[in-house]
């Protein structure tokens, strides 16, 4: 007998496929087998089949669907000295069978076994080849819940990594041609893959085809373009440009770079890898990248080692933490977990469900998480106690939504991203993040939609970038809104960008927006600061003290200036070079907020 959910689930007996029943039901069959030798409890059987929304009575169809399963196993049985039987036991239902019998766990078998540091390069490639012939398809296509979708995910990445291997394998044997087929079709599934992308590069140029190579990295950077608004990697650029100047390229040195199977594989997935995507086209931010790195890596302390990230809106502080995360994953073998706290908007995430869902990550089943605050903080610092591990606290609104989801243990560290300076957790190292400089403004704009458009109008593309007020997210949404309309001029661009009046919207594409950026701090203001920061965009100044304020607005000075501390806290208003006049603080209202500030004035529903 054959169990598979590489692919759609399935039972196959004999070389036969054997109708185990409707989809929900081979969901049932699915969520046990995708840890065959580990009882699944009723909560977790029911939240991985149907997620959020079970129907009336789920319990029920549960021990239908177990009942109907058990004599579809019992008719199959015949001679065979050892049954499959589906049994329930104290912690949930279990498929007693064989495991190599589930051709997830052999894949992963042969993964591990491909491994192995003394095999031939030949041995290694049928290992992989072996285990590849395993996926009929996206695994747990009959599932369509959350739980589902990530397993999915996580599955589809170790697919490309064994893929990656077996190309990287057969390159270094002198085959190029023989892994082509499978790179294209797994590219086909998935086009923005850039590690197969790369491969099927190499493998080409190495095949005598490097016109094709070629042609492959334009379709390539065109459609991640398109979707992502962004260029290839550097890794991939720098082979393109290595075959159009007809450099040399070389087969892998080795059977292949690319982990086989990662921790979370090799542990049952107990280790987290909560990280989001890196993005390609990071720039900047070398003296906040070493410090973070310095600070994050150094040896264990008595406390977590903690960073925080404080900015405005668009200045890039997540995409910071999660390029340091990933360049420091080596460094925290136990895990990385992220939340997104959503402390700048109107419904901050609750540090209740937040732990609930990092204790999921960190292997807990959900029926055994306490229903008490307390005793969840305990159990997730139990957990991560003797774990070298990295938190992402993303977003945070203040000190008592971060404080529960701290780590306790002292080889973990903590990487926390606000919009304000919290009481900095932990004794948290504090990295302000403002603007970029202009030549950093610059090469970002230039990575994003290439450096032929800069090139062609370089006086153009400085003057986007101080229209963007050097701000990340600006330059991001103006080369989106570029990259979406090959045939603008950046003169003219620059032209509409010009107008005040209508900069805001220009600085708009898809998630990419200022204003909604901008809204957001400004929503969390108390309604006499955001009369305050409307009544500055009037100055006839960009740099003013408090004092000069205080005839526009009609209060006395120390309301004024309060209010303008509160507006620099929201990174609405900053300190102004220089810093004092006297004894009085000058602040600078930059020309994107005040452009911002203007338009509220001519908004009612904004007083």
């Amino acid at each position: 007998m054959e169990f598979r959910i590489i692919g759609p689930i399935e039972l196959w007996a004999d070389g036969v496929r054997i109708d185990i029943g409707p989809p929900r039901q081979r969901g049932v069959l699915g969520a046990l087998l995708i840890e065959p030798e580990r009882p699944v409890p009723l909560e977790s059987l029911v939240n991985r089949v149907w997620g959020d929304a079970p129907p009336t009575g789920v319990r029920n169809v549960v021990h239908t669907y177990i009942t109907r399963l058990r004599r579809a196993l019992a008719q199959q049985q015949g001679s065979r000295s050892e049954p499959v039987r589906l049994i329930r036991l104290p912690g949930g239902y279990r498929v007693e069978t064989d495991p190599g019998q589930v051709d997830l766990v052999r894949f992963r078998r042969l993964l591990a076994e491909a491994r192995h540091p003394t095999l031939s390069a030949s041995r290694r490639s049928a290992l992989l080849r072996q285990a590849l012939a395993a996926w009929h398809g996206d695994p747990l296509s009959d599932l369509h819940s959350e739980w589902a979708t990530g397993v999915r995910q996580n599955l589809r990445q170790l697919h490309h990594e064994a893929l990656a291997q077996l190309a990287d394998t057969e390159m270094y044997l002198g085959r190029p041609a023989g892994v082509l087929p499978e790179l294209r079709t797994a590219l086909l599934a998935d086009p923005l893959a850039e590690q197969l992308g790369e491969r099927l590069m190499r493998a080409l140029h190495l095949d005598g085809r490097s016109v094709g190579a070629l042609e492959y990295y334009q379709e390539l950077r065109r459609l991640i373009a398109e979707e992502l608004g962004a260029d290839p990697s550097q890794r991939v650029q720098d082979l393109y440009e290595a075959i159009l100047r007809g450099e040399p390229v070389e087969a892998p040195q080795t059977a292949g770079e690319q982990p086989l199977l990662t921790a979370s594989e090799d542990r049952g997935g107990t280790t987290p890898r909560m990280l989001p995507m890196d993005i390609p086209d990071f720039t900047g931010r070398r003296r906040e990248l070493a410090l973070a790195q310095r600070l994050l890596s150094a040896e264990s302390t008595p406390l977590p080692h903690s960073l925080l990230i404080v900015g405005g809106g668009g200045t890039g502080k997540t995409t910071l933490a999660v390029h340091v995360a990933h360049r420091l994953s080596a460094a925290f073998p136990g895990g990385q977990l992220f939340a997104g706290l959503r402390g700048s908007g109107l419904h901050p995430a609750d540090p209740f469900a937040v732990l609930g869902r990092l204790l999921r990550a960190l292997g807990l089943e959900r029926e055994r998480i306490p229903d008490d605050l307390d005793e969840r903080v305990e159990l997730y610092r139990s957990r991560l106690a003797g774990r070298r591990a990295l938190v992402i606290l993303d977003d945070a609104a203040d000190d008592a939504q971060a404080q529960p989801l701290l780590p306790g243990a002292p080889d973990c560290a903590v990487l926390v991203t606000s919009r304000q300076r919290l009481g900095q957790p932990l004794g948290a190292t504090v990295v302000p993040l403002r603007e970029l400089s202009m030549a950093e403004g610059g090469q970002l704009l230039e990575k994003i939609i290439g450096a032929e458009r800069t090139g062609a109008e370089p006086e153009f593309a400085k003057e986007l970038v101080r229209l963007c007020g050097r701000l990340p997210l600006a330059i991001r949404a103006a080369a989106a809104r570029l990259t979406s309309r090959p045939h603008w001029t950046l003169a003219g661009f620059v032209e509409r960008m010009r107008d005040e009046s209508r900069r805001l919207d220009e600085l708009a594409h898809g998630s990419l927006d200022v204003r909604a950026s901008l809204t957001t701090s400004y929503n969390s203001l108390p309604s006499d600061t955001r009369e305050v920061l409307r009544s500055l965009a009037e100055l006839p100044v960009a740099e003013f003290d408090a004092s000069v304020a205080c005839p526009v607005l009609g209060r006395d000075f120390a309301v004024v200036e309060e209010a303008c501390e509160q507006l620099v806290e929201a990174n609405l208003l900053h300190v102004a070079e220089g810093g004092l006049a006297g004894d009085r603080t000058r602040y600078r209202l930059q020309d994107l907020q005040r452009i911002y500030a203007l338009s509220l004035r001519a908004d009612p529903a904004a007083h």
